[in-house]
C-alpha cells in the first residue's frame, strides 16, 4: 500500500473575510505622481470624481473637509472618496511634498460599501504611515512608474491593491462596517445591470423607464433596489454620473462648458452648470480652472 503524500496532510488556504470582501471591487489605478509645490500651497474649494490617497512625504498641510480641519504631516496618510471638496493650506515655510493616487472602484453599485469600508463617510479617514508597508508598497510603485520595466502597469496596480489591503489592517477591517445587502431577490444582479446601463448610456437623455426596460423590471422595483443598495434614487445616481463623466470631459479632454452640455444632452450650458455646482460643490468653469494646476 503506498505511503500517504507528505502534501495530503497539508491544511487548505481559507479564504478570510477582508480577502472575500476586496474580490468584489475592481480597483483602477486613473494616475500616479509626485507633487511638490514651489509655492505656498493653497488649493481652495478642489474637487475630482476619483478616490484618492496621498502619502505626505515632507513638509506639512492642513486639510479642512465637511467642515472638519485636520493636520498632516510627514508620513501621514490621506484617503478621501470621490467629489470631496477640500481646502489645503501648508502650515510651514517647507512646502508641502507628497505622492499621490487616483483611482475608480468598480462595479458602481458596490462603491458605497468601499468608502464605507474606507471608513469616510461623512469623516475623515487618517493613517500614519511612516516606515510601514504603506510607504514602502508607495515607493515601490514610485520605482515601478519611473522605470516603467516590462510588467509594470500590472505590477503597479498589484502593489496598489496590497497598498489598499494594508490600510484596511491597520484600521482593524470588520465586515459587519459594511451596508446590508439588499433584501430584494436578484437585487445585486438588477443594479449591475443597470448601472452598466447607465455607463454605457451615459451621453443620452437617460429616463429611468428605459433602465427600467432594459433591466426586465418595473421602475418602482429600481427605485427600491437602488435605495436599498445605494441609498439613492436612480435619478439621483444617474445625475451624479453624468456629472463625474462631465468632470472628466472638463479636465481630460479641455471641453468648454457649452460643449459638454451638448455631449451629455442638456438643454443648455445653465442647466449643466446648476447640477454640476448642486453634485461637485463648484461651478464646471470653476473646476476645469482648478484641476489644470492641481494634483
Amino acid at each position: 500500500m503506498p505511503r500517504k503524500s507528505y502534501f495530503s496532510f497539508l491544511p487548505p488556504l481559507t479564504e478570510d473575510p477582508l480577502s472575500l470582501e476586496l474580490k468584489k471591487y475592481r480597483l483602477s489605478l486613473v494616475s500616479f505622481g509626485y507633487f511638490k509645490s514651489a509655492r505656498s500651497h493653497a488649493d481652495k474649494n478642489t474637487t475630482l470624481p476619483y478616490h484618492r490617497i496621498i502619502y505626505v512625504c515632507c513638509g506639512s498641510v492642513r486639510y479642512e473637509i465637511h467642515d472638519t480641519s485636520v493636520s498632516l504631516k510627514k508620513g501621514d496618510v490621506l484617503y478621501t472618496p470621490p467629489n470631496t471638496i477640500y481646502n489645503a493650506v501648508s502650515l510651514e515655510d517647507t512646502f508641502p511634498e507628497f505622492l499621490y493616487l487616483y483611482f475608480q472602484v468598480l462595479p458602481h453599485h458596490e462603491e458605497k460599501n468601499f468608502i464605507l469600508m474606507m471608513e469616510t463617510s461623512l469623516k475623515i479617514r487618517v493613517f500614519h504611515a511612516l516606515r510601514s508597508p504603506v510607504e514602502f508598497y508607495f515607493r515601490a510603485i514610485e520605482e515601478e512608474y519611473e522605470n516603467q520595466r516590462p510588467g509594470y502597469h500590472r505590477s503597479i496596480h498589484c502593489l496598489f491593491t496590497l497598498l489598499i489591503m494594508e490600510l484596511l489592517r491597520r484600521k482593524d477591517f470588520h465586515p459587519n462596517e459594511l451596508l446590508p445587502r439588499g433584501p430584494f431577490a436578484g437585487a445585486d444582479l438588477v443594479l449591475n445591470k443597470a448601472t452598466s446601463y447607465i455607463a454605457a448610456n451615459i451621453r443620452e437623455p437617460l429616463r429611468i423607464s428605459q433602465v427600467s426596460r432594459a433591466c426586465g423590471v418595473s421602475e418602482s422595483y429600481l427605485y427600491k433596489v437602488f435605495v436599498a443598495g445605494l441609498l439613492q434614487s436612480p435619478k439621483e445616481y444617474i445625475v451624479k454620473c453624468k456629472m463625474e463623466y462631465a468632470a472628466l470631459l472638463l479636465k481630460e479632454q479641455n471641453m468648454t462648458v457649452t460643449q459638454v452640455a451638448r455631449e451629455l444632452g442638456f438643454a443648455n450650458p445653465n442647466h449643466l452648470s446648476n447640477t454640476f455646482y448642486k453634485v461637485m460643490g463648484v461651478r464646471p468653469s470653476q473646476y476645469a480652472q482648478a484641476n489644470t494646476t492641481a494634483p
